[in-house]
Parts: structure tokens; sequence; C-alpha cells
């Protein structure tokens, strides 16, 4: 069950590795044009960061056997969905004061890669959980 953790992060985190290229690549990075992306970089990279440390921590438990490494994977996972929650909702169409009538590079994420990587995601904090609570 351990490994299949693994493998679903890694699903993950590849999911979330090309709608972040999509981002980059309609505009993403340049914050200071109104209009071109809602998300915060600091929302940006906070999320792939955190998810990075808890995929790396995840893979020192894997190979130490490490229990603590494996509580501080599943301390990570909260933050981290919460900031994709987050990156969620602000990407979301709106006529709020953001709003230029612009497309925004979060416009261009397919509809079927942000599903995936939000199911595979919820997968991930489920197993996690079951796993580090030795209920799996």
């Amino acid at each position: 069950m351990r490994v299949a953790v693994l493998c679903v992060r890694l699903v993950t985190a590849s999911l979330g590795g090309s709608l972040a290229m999509v981002w980059i690549r309609h505009g993403g990075l340049q914050l200071r044009t109104p209009g071109v992306t809602r998300l915060p970089l600091w929302l940006v990279l906070g999320h792939i960061a955190l998810a990075v440390a808890g995929l790396a921590a995840w893979t020192a438990y894997l190979l130490g056997n490490a229990h603590g490494s494996a509580w501080a994977a599943c301390a990570v996972v909260p933050t981290v969905a919460a900031f994709g929650f987050m990156m969620l909702f602000r990407g979301l169409p709106s006529r709020g004061r953001h709003s230029q009538g612009h497309a925004t590079a979060e416009r261009n994420f397919p509809l079927t890669a942000v599903v995936a990587q939000g199911m595979s995601a919820a997968v991930t904090v489920l197993l996690v959980a079951l796993v580090v609570l030795g209920r799996a």
C-alpha cells in the first residue's frame, strides 16, 4: 500500500506539473499585468513546494522506514490541499474586481486535467491517512 501511495502521488505531481506548464506558457508568471492571472505567485509556489516536500518525506519513509517522515508527509497534505482549493476557486471565471474581460492563464487549463489532478489528490489524501494511521 505504501508504494501505491507513492504511485498516486507521482501521478498527482505529473498532472500538477502539466497544469503548471500550461499556466506558465499562457503568461501566469506575468503577475504585474492586470487580467493575466488571478493566482498569486506565493500561492502557486507554496502549493508546489509543499507538495514536493510531502513527496520527499513520503519517499524518505519508504526508503528508510522512518515513521516520522510519514507523519510529516501526512501533516503537509492538508495545507497542500487547501492551497489547491484556493487556486481552484480563484481560477474560476467571475465578475469580481480582478476580472478584466481577458482570458486569464488559468482559463487555458484542460478541464479533464484539473478534474484528474483533483481526484488523484483526493485519493492521495485518503491513502496517506490510511497508511499513517495503520488502517491499510
